[in-house]
Order: C-alpha cells, then sequence, then structure tokens
C-alpha cells in the first residue's frame, strides 16, 4: 500500500478512529481521577573528606569521596539505614516496603547525594526524606570510622533540607491524558490497518484491480429505489444516471466486438445477488433504445428472474425449447413498443440445467439467434455454486461479469470466478461494478434535462406474444429442436 492507501483507511475509518482515540483519553482521565496523589519531598546530603595539609591531600581526598558516593546511595535505600527512621517516625512499614517509596543518586562528577521520598501526606515525606538523610549520616559514620582513630574519613551533612512538597508529583494529570491521546489514537489507527488487511470483502474498484486487469465495461452506482423496481423506468431510461450507466455499458460492450457479427454474451457473477439479471435486462432495453436488434435469453435454468422482472409470461421458454416440446418462434415474446427487443424466458426449470446447455440443441438454438439478431445476451446462473455458465460461456463471444462494489461478496469468490472462466478458455469481456456507493466511486453524475419533457410510452408490452413480422434475411419458421 502506497500513501494514497493509508490516507484512503484513515478518511473511511475516521469515526472508530475518533472513539478508541477518545476512549484512550477517558481511561487517562479515568484513571487518573482515582488515583490517589502523592508528593516528593526531597533532600541533599554532601560528601567532604577530612581536610588535609598539602594541595595533593586535598586532591586525593576529593578523588576518594567521589568513589564513595556510589557506594552511600545504595547504602541510602538498605535496612540499616531505613530501620532506624521507621522507628523514628513510627511508620506502619517494612524497611523493603520503605526502600521502595525512597530514592536516592548522586549527580556526575559531584560528591552530593539527592535523597526524595514519596508518600500521600506531603508533611509526612518531608519527613521521611530528612529522616533517612540524617540515618545515612550516622551509618556512614560508622562503617567509616577507623579504629584507631577518632575522627571518620569522611564527613556526611545536610546542605538542602526537605521542604513540604505544596503539589502532588504524581498522578500528572496532563501527561497521563497526552499518553491516553497518543496511545488511543495509535491503538485506532492500528485497528483502522488491521481491519482493511483482514477485510477480504470488496468495497471499492481497487479491490478488484489488485484481483484481475480486465478492462470495467459499466459502472453503476448504488441505488436504494432499484431493489424496489430493478428495471429502469419510463423517467430513468431518458434522464436517470442508471440509465447513463448502462447507456455507457452499452457503449463499451460495442467497442469488445474486433471481429464484427452477432455477438452472444453471457451475463454472469460470482455468487447470487450481484445483480447479473437487472444488468442483463437493462443492458438489452439499452441496446434496443439504441435500434440494436436485441434478444433476452432468461439461461438460468435453476432460478429464473427475467420473465418476473420483464413482467412477461414465464411458463415456455428455453428449456422448452432446448427438449422439443415447442418451436422457437412459439417462445419468442416481444417487449416494448421498438419491437428491437425479443425475450426468450427459462421456461420450466428442468432437472437437468447443465446437460441441457451442453446438448447440441444449445448449439443450433445459438447458430440461429446469430442469424437473427445483432446481440444476443444470455442471463445465465453465478459461476461459484454451478458449472452452467461455464458450459455456456464455450459457446458464445464472452462473457460479463457482474461485481457488486459494497462488500456483499469476497475476493476469493471473485477470484475463483475467474479462475473457472480461465480454465475452460473462455472469453472475458470486461466486468460491471455493481452498486458502487458514490462517494467512493470517483464518479459524479449530474441531471441536464430539458425544461420540459416529452411524454414517452411505456416499455412494458401487454404481455406475451408471437413475433409479429419476419427478421429480414432470416424464418423463425420450423425451428424446433427434438
Amino acid at each position: 500500500m502506497d500513501l494514497k492507501d493509508y490516507l484512503r483507511i484513515l478518511r473511511e475509518n475516521w469515526l472508530p478512529i475518533l472513539l478508541i482515540t477518545l476512549l484512550g483519553l477517558g481511561v487517562a482521565a479515568g484513571a487518573t481521577a482515582l488515583t490517589k496523589p502523592k508528593y516528593t519531598a526531597t533532600t541533599q546530603v554532601f560528601v567532604a573528606v577530612g581536610g588535609g595539609d598539602s594541595a595533593t591531600e586535598i586532591l586525593q581526598g576529593s578523588s576518594f569521596s567521589e568513589k564513595r558516593v556510589t557506594s552511600y546511595v545504595s547504602l541510602a535505600t538498605s535496612p540499616r539505614v531505613l530501620q532506624p527512621v521507621i522507628e523514628e517516625l513510627d511508620l506502619d512499614t517494612t524497611p523493603r516496603n520503605l526502600a521502595e517509596t525512597v530514592t536516592a543518586n548522586a549527580p556526575l562528577q559531584t560528591v552530593l547525594i539527592n535523597l526524595s521520598a514519596t508518600h500521600t501526606d506531603p508533611e509526612t515525606a518531608a519527613q521521611i526524606a530528612d529522616a533517612t538523610a540524617a540515618s545515612l549520616i550516622r551509618t556512614v559514620g560508622e562503617v567509616e570510622t577507623p579504629g584507631d582513630e577518632r575522627e571518620p574519613l569522611v564527613d556526611l551533612s545536610i546542605v538542602d533540607p526537605a521542604g513540604v512538597p505544596t503539589s502532588p508529583s504524581s498522578p500528572r494529570t496532563l501527561l497521563n491524558l497526552a499518553l491516553g491521546l497518543v496511545v488511543g489514537a495509535a491503538l485506532g489507527v492500528a485497528y483502522a490497518l488491521l481491519k482493511t488487511i483482514l477485510d477480504t470483502r470488496i468495497r471499492r474498484r481497487e479491490d478488484i484491480e489488485r484481483i484481475t486487469d480486465a478492462p470495467v465495461l459499466g459502472v453503476v452506482a448504488e441505488d436504494k429505489s432499484a431493489e424496489d423496481e430493478p428495471l429502469l423506468t419510463v423517467d430513468d431510461s431518458t434522464w436517470g444516471h442508471r440509465a447513463e450507466s448502462y447507456r455507457q455499458l452499452r457503449t463499451h460492450l460495442k467497442f469488445t466486438n474486433v471481429d464484427g457479427g452477432t455477438q452472444t454474451v453471457v451475463v454472469t457473477s460470482s455468487v447470487p445477488g450481484e445483480g447479473k439479471t437487472t444488468t442483463a435486462t437493462n443492458l438489452a432495453v439499452m441496446l434496443a433504445e439504441s435500434g440494436t436488434r436485441v434478444l433476452l435469453v432468461d439461461a438460468d435454468l435453476r432460478r429464473p428472474r427475467v420473465a418476473k422482472t420483464l413482467g412477461v409470461e414465464g411458463a415456455v421458454g428455453l428449456s422448452t425449447i432446448l427438449s422439443g416440446q415447442i418451436d422457437v418462434e412459439d417462445a419468442v415474446q416481444v417487449w416494448g413498443d421498438s419491437a428491437e427487443l425479443d425475450v426468450i424466458t427459462a421456461g420450466e426449470v428442468p432437472p437437468n440445467p447443465s446437460e441441457l446447455l451442453g446438448a447440441e440443441a444449445m448449439g443450433r438454438f445459438l447458430d440461429w439467434a446469430r442469424e437473427n439478431y445483432d446481440i444476443v445476451l444470455l442471463d445465465a446462473p453465478p459461476l461459484q455454486p454451478v458449472t452452467d455458465p461455464t458450459v455456456l460461456a464455450a459457446q458464445c463471444s464472452g462473457v460479463i461479469l457482474v461485481c457488486r462494489v459494497d462488500g456483499y461478496n469476497h475476493r476469493d469468490q471473485l477470484r475463483g470466478a475467474l479462475e473457472n472462466l480461465e480454465a475452460t478458455g473462455s472469453r472475458l469481456l470486461g466486468l460491471v461494478l455493481a452498486r458502487v456507493p458514490i462517494k467512493r466511486s470517483g464518479y459524479q453524475y449530474y441531471d441536464y434535462q430539458p425544461d420540459a419533457a416529452e411524454p414517452t410510452a411505456s416499455h412494458r408490452s401487454g404481455g406475451s406474444r408471437k413475433r409479429a413480422r419476419q427478421r429480414s434475411g432470416a424464418s423463425v419458421t420450423g425451428m424446433r429442436f427434438r
């Protein structure tokens, strides 16, 4: 992923990132509020060596004291020093526990020792610091006094007594809140990145481009009204952005016909529910609108939807043609007023769809369709559940693969569908991206309507009827397959 991808992830997940950041800030604020304030008092002890008569002795004494300071720092938190402090102040604790609240350190290249004590009561903290310093002085005097001399080798003294602190040393409110904010933001960003990496659903065009370099023939934006009315309405077919999307698909599809002649195109998807039937029917309407002779065939012999979508008779159709029960001309239905769109529904659901679609009768049917139409659209079942679409694709000019881009399906499902097509040597004409969220599609739609739109007749026919006129140069009489 590049910088653009990271910025997109942050933009798309700004709300959970913000919530997690606020949660981190809230946890820090709550922990700070529940923490009892503690105060730290500090006293400073100076380490000196007994006086010498010459400069050399003084220098040696100074070097000696610097070396001894490190030992005194460790001695300051020992039980020998802290036990007298407990007894003097009557503290209810042990030397081990008291050592956890007392710290000692020595600045580099100095003979100073800083003793700090922390307690919930500021006065007690100051008393412990001073008492520890006094106890350290006595202890050092005892261990550093030679047996045959009266004067100790070193002399410790308090140079800066501990004062009563006025503000708590912990909790550090601003620091805690800053850490909570930073940690919360980091967790929020990590959540967004992890969610994106682990999410295998197809949510944008880039997800598809990482799987295949197949061209995108059309982009249909998300439209909630399409769920109730999948077929283009009179107004939609004239000015709506959905109609423009299908017109764009129609134009791109014509450019895929590099060899000329009649195109037989299989419209399918990876899994059910991606909008293949909606795409096939609306594309057929747009092709007929341009004067193209179109035959729409419902080749989904398992879950046919074309008859219901177009509002035509579905009792007879492709299955009854292929099984020899009816002539082709008796199954063709004219749809719309332009008489350029013919429909053959699926007919009765057979027990052996794959065998029917792969039989010689299907090949003869396609030959007849090529002779009578400019383009044949076959609405096929999805690629993942069954082999029907690959059987059809092997006999047709190419395949249009419909893919939803709203998180409905997974990348593995699309990858599997593409592998099925590749395994059978089928030609993938391109993809149609369906239900693309407008905010993430990168496309903008504009209304550009005339001042007064002329009334347009409805596309729907009154029902099923035979083809009223003969196609030029071909006849449908006698096309009965047995």
